[in-house]
């Protein structure tokens, strides 16, 4: 095969490009997007660095490089002249040109960082952005960017604390209702359990046997258990309001987080309380519809 029909296969960092002629290899590596830190594989599965293949990097092409930087000394007098054109690698692959501006936006957008490796035309080979211009990332920009993650901290902060209130003043609000339903819960559950055990006892006492009779204490009982339930409910929802009660004077997350669990508790042991008696008095209630019992009480 001739030098001309020479194929190669470009790799860097995993990724593969080509094939590509020797030519076409040839001046992107004169235009520096070929750096002896690729690989090139004429097969695409013996690879070598591109510094030991003939004619990619030379001390020939290294003394034109000289040349061209020498020739281009007056230019490099002023290095942060609008007319600089970088290179940076980033995404897996080489982006640019870009002039000075574009390249401090990659900076500011964090596509480009102190490790990033960046060239321009002149440079011998790709370096890391650091190395090349330290500027870029001193103490200027960290202190403004110190500053930035400060204040975003400090709204955030401001934020939360913002909504931390709104939640404790709509617990505090509810605080009289709670207390009202919790104190008239417990003045009724209290007069409801007394009657309801004594009307157990009323008709476990009474003559008589039989399903009827069996049937009214069952009632009995239910009825009992279920102003027990009520006096209970009631007790924890009193609970609930001594905890809103709390933050009127302390507003801690620690406080409204024990005032939301104390409400919790309140409504799942109310959701038990009704389903477990709903269950109970529709299998009740079927079974004196299927004997046709009337239960007095």
């Amino acid at each position: 095969m001739s030098v001309q029909d020479e194929r190669f296969y470009v790799r860097f960092k995993g990724r593969v490009l080509g094939p590509l002629t020797r030519e076409k290899t040839l001046e992107l590596a004169k235009r520096g997007q070929i750096t002896k830190q690729h690989e090139l594989s004429p097969d695409g599965a013996a690879w070598k660095q591109a510094h030991e293949f003939p004619g990619f990097f030379t001390s020939e092409h290294a003394v034109s490089n000289q040349s061209a930087v020498r020739e281009k000394q007056p230019e490099a007098s002023a290095q942060e002249a609008p007319t600089e054109e970088w290179y940076a690698h980033f995404n897996n692959s080489n982006q640019g040109p870009v002039d000075l501006k574009g390249m401090k936006n990659w900076i500011a957008t964090g596509m480009v960082n102190k490790e990033t490796m960046i060239w321009k035309h002149g440079m011998s080979e790709w370096q890391s952005a650091e190395l090349i211009r330290s500027e870029w990332f001193g103490p200027s920009t960290a202190g403004k960017s110190a500053s930035q993650q400060s204040q975003t901290h400090s709204d955030s902060s401001s934020s939360g604390a913002g909504r931390q209130g709104d939640l404790s003043t709509t617990l505090v609000r509810m605080r009289a209702s709670v207390l009202f339903l919790a104190i008239t819960g417990v003045v009724i559950g209290t007069v409801w359990t007394i009657g309801s055990i004594a009307s157990f006892f009323l008709v476990a006492t009474r003559d008589g046997s039989g399903p009827v009779k069996v049937m009214a204490v069952i009632f009995a009982l239910v009825h009992a258990a279920t102003s027990i339930a009520w006096f209970t409910g009631s007790i924890f929802l009193l609970q609930s309001g001594n905890r809103l009660s709390v933050l009127i004077y302390r507003s801690e997350t620690a406080d409204i987080a024990r005032a939301l669990q104390s409400l919790v508790r309140f409504w799942k042991f109310t959701a038990i309380v009704v389903l477990v008696w709903l269950i109970i008095v529709t299998i009740l209630g079927s079974i004196l519809y299927l004997l046709g019992l009337s239960i007095p009480i």
